[in-house]
Protein backbone atom coordinates (compact mmCIF):
# COMPACT_ATOMS: atom_id res chain seq x y z
CA UNK A 1 0.00 0.00 0.00
CA UNK A 2 1.18 3.15 -1.10
CA UNK A 3 2.11 6.10 1.56
CA UNK A 4 0.20 8.62 -0.52
CA UNK A 5 -1.06 9.94 -4.17
CA UNK A 6 0.47 12.22 -6.65
CA UNK A 7 -1.54 14.31 -9.09
CA UNK A 8 0.43 16.01 -11.73
CA UNK A 9 -1.51 19.18 -13.54
CA UNK A 10 -0.53 21.26 -16.56
CA UNK A 11 -2.32 23.93 -18.32
CA UNK A 12 -2.25 20.84 -21.56
CA UNK A 13 -4.15 18.19 -19.20
CA UNK A 14 -3.77 15.75 -16.75
CA UNK A 15 -0.23 13.74 -16.82
CA UNK A 16 -0.88 11.38 -13.74
CA UNK A 17 -3.56 11.15 -10.95
CA UNK A 18 -3.79 9.89 -8.04
CA UNK A 19 -1.10 7.49 -8.27
CA UNK A 20 0.00 5.67 -5.35
CA UNK A 21 3.84 6.66 -3.96
CA UNK A 22 6.42 5.66 -1.78
CA UNK A 23 8.67 8.56 -1.82
CA UNK A 24 9.22 11.63 -4.07
CA UNK A 25 11.79 13.87 -5.11
CA UNK A 26 10.88 17.04 -6.13
CA UNK A 27 12.71 19.78 -8.05
CA UNK A 28 11.98 22.76 -6.58
CA UNK A 29 13.39 26.56 -6.49
CA UNK A 30 15.21 25.46 -3.00
CA UNK A 31 16.27 22.85 -4.16
CA UNK A 32 15.32 18.89 -4.15
CA UNK A 33 13.08 17.98 -1.68
CA UNK A 34 12.52 14.40 -0.55
CA UNK A 35 8.45 13.69 0.39
CA UNK A 36 8.39 10.68 2.30
CA UNK A 37 4.71 9.26 4.69
CA UNK A 38 4.09 11.91 7.06
CA UNK A 39 5.70 14.96 5.10
CA UNK A 40 5.17 18.21 6.90
CA UNK A 41 2.29 20.10 4.68
CA UNK A 42 4.52 22.23 2.06
CA UNK A 43 3.50 24.59 -0.52
CA UNK A 44 6.73 25.12 -2.74
CA UNK A 45 7.50 26.86 -5.96
CA UNK A 46 8.96 24.16 -8.46
CA UNK A 47 12.65 24.71 -10.96
CA UNK A 48 13.02 22.89 -14.30
CA UNK A 49 13.92 19.55 -13.37
CA UNK A 50 12.87 15.58 -13.18
CA UNK A 51 10.55 14.72 -10.54
CA UNK A 52 11.23 10.89 -9.40
CA UNK A 53 8.42 9.21 -8.17
CA UNK A 54 8.94 5.58 -6.27
CA UNK A 55 6.12 3.16 -6.63
CA UNK A 56 5.69 -0.14 -4.72
CA UNK A 57 9.04 0.39 -2.71
CA UNK A 58 11.19 -0.54 -5.98
CA UNK A 59 10.00 0.89 -9.25
CA UNK A 60 10.95 4.25 -9.87
CA UNK A 61 8.77 6.96 -12.17
CA UNK A 62 10.23 9.86 -13.97
CA UNK A 63 8.26 12.99 -15.16
CA UNK A 64 9.85 15.86 -16.27
CA UNK A 65 8.79 19.35 -14.86
CA UNK A 66 9.53 22.91 -15.82
CA UNK A 67 8.27 25.75 -12.89
CA UNK A 68 4.81 25.78 -11.41
CA UNK A 69 3.82 25.13 -7.92
CA UNK A 70 4.24 22.05 -5.65
CA UNK A 71 1.63 21.26 -2.75
CA UNK A 72 1.95 18.27 0.00
CA UNK A 73 -1.39 18.26 2.23
CA UNK A 74 -1.92 15.16 3.93
CA UNK A 75 -1.75 12.09 2.15
CA UNK A 76 -1.77 14.02 -1.14
CA UNK A 77 0.98 15.75 -3.34
CA UNK A 78 -0.07 18.24 -5.91
CA UNK A 79 1.64 19.51 -8.74
CA UNK A 80 0.82 22.43 -11.28
CA UNK A 81 3.21 22.38 -13.66
CA UNK A 82 3.76 25.00 -16.44
CA UNK A 83 5.20 21.65 -18.35
CA UNK A 84 5.14 18.20 -17.59
CA UNK A 85 5.75 14.84 -19.41
CA UNK A 86 6.52 10.88 -18.85
CA UNK A 87 9.78 10.28 -20.78
CA UNK A 88 7.96 7.61 -22.94
CA UNK A 89 5.82 10.87 -24.77
CA UNK A 90 8.72 12.33 -25.20
CA UNK A 91 9.99 13.07 -28.70
CA UNK A 92 13.88 12.59 -28.27
CA UNK A 93 15.09 13.99 -31.42
CA UNK A 94 12.40 16.95 -31.16
CA UNK A 95 14.09 17.76 -28.02
CA UNK A 96 17.71 17.43 -29.64
CA UNK A 97 16.90 20.00 -32.05
CA UNK A 98 15.17 22.46 -29.64
CA UNK A 99 18.09 22.30 -27.29
CA UNK A 100 20.51 22.98 -30.24
CA UNK A 101 18.16 25.50 -31.72
CA UNK A 102 18.36 27.60 -28.48
CA UNK A 103 22.03 27.46 -27.70
CA UNK A 104 22.37 28.76 -31.40
CA UNK A 105 20.32 31.77 -30.58
CA UNK A 106 22.08 31.98 -26.99
CA UNK A 107 25.35 32.66 -29.11
CA UNK A 108 24.14 35.37 -31.33
CA UNK A 109 24.52 38.07 -28.82
CA UNK A 110 20.18 38.47 -27.54
CA UNK A 111 18.95 41.45 -25.29
CA UNK A 112 18.90 40.42 -21.66
CA UNK A 113 15.00 39.65 -21.66
CA UNK A 114 15.56 36.82 -24.69
CA UNK A 115 18.51 36.00 -23.03
CA UNK A 116 16.59 34.23 -19.88
CA UNK A 117 14.11 32.91 -22.68
CA UNK A 118 16.54 30.76 -24.21
CA UNK A 119 18.16 29.84 -21.30
CA UNK A 120 15.14 28.17 -20.05
CA UNK A 121 14.59 26.65 -23.28
CA UNK A 122 18.37 24.76 -23.25
CA UNK A 123 17.44 23.93 -19.29
CA UNK A 124 14.17 22.35 -20.69
CA UNK A 125 15.70 20.71 -23.41
CA UNK A 126 18.49 19.25 -21.32
CA UNK A 127 15.56 17.79 -18.76
CA UNK A 128 13.59 16.26 -21.86
CA UNK A 129 16.90 14.23 -22.86
CA UNK A 130 18.00 13.48 -19.86
CA UNK A 131 14.66 11.91 -18.71
CA UNK A 132 14.64 9.81 -21.92
CA UNK A 133 17.84 8.74 -20.43
CA UNK A 134 16.71 7.37 -17.65
CA UNK A 135 13.73 5.24 -18.56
Amino acid sequence: MSNFNLNIFTPNGVVVKEMGCDELLIPTESGIINVLKGHTHLISELSTGILTAKVNNSQTRNFTIAGGLCKVLGKTVTILAKTSEKPEKIDIERAKSALLKAESRIKDGLPSVDQIKFQRKVERAKIRIKAVNLK
